[in-house]
């Protein structure tokens, strides 16, 4: 099964909301042009993306899970289980 990309989650998400590149464009002060081009060319960056979330009403979260709750990424940090 092949896995969706940023630009699929991103579209879904905008389908799920009923609202347009457009619409998310302006909220997050870009123009709908140079936002489907980043979109199209996966060019985003992580804190681009994390702004459309906020703008869906949603939150875009990504990080690395390790066993022993160890987890790095959005709004973590290496967290060390205390023993």
């Amino acid at each position: 099964m092949k896995s969706l990309s940023i630009e699929d989650l991103i579209y879904m998400a905008i389908a799920y909301k009923a609202t347009n590149v457009n619409a998310i464009a302006t909220a997050i002060g870009m123009s709908r042009q140079n936002l489907h081009r980043k979109i199209a060319s996966n060019t985003l960056r992580k804190e681009e993306i994390c702004k459309i979330g906020k703008a869906l009403g949603a939150k875009y979260v990504s990080y690395f899970s390790f066993p022993g709750g160890v987890t790095i990424g959005d709004k973590t940090t290496a967290k060390k289980k205390r023993v």
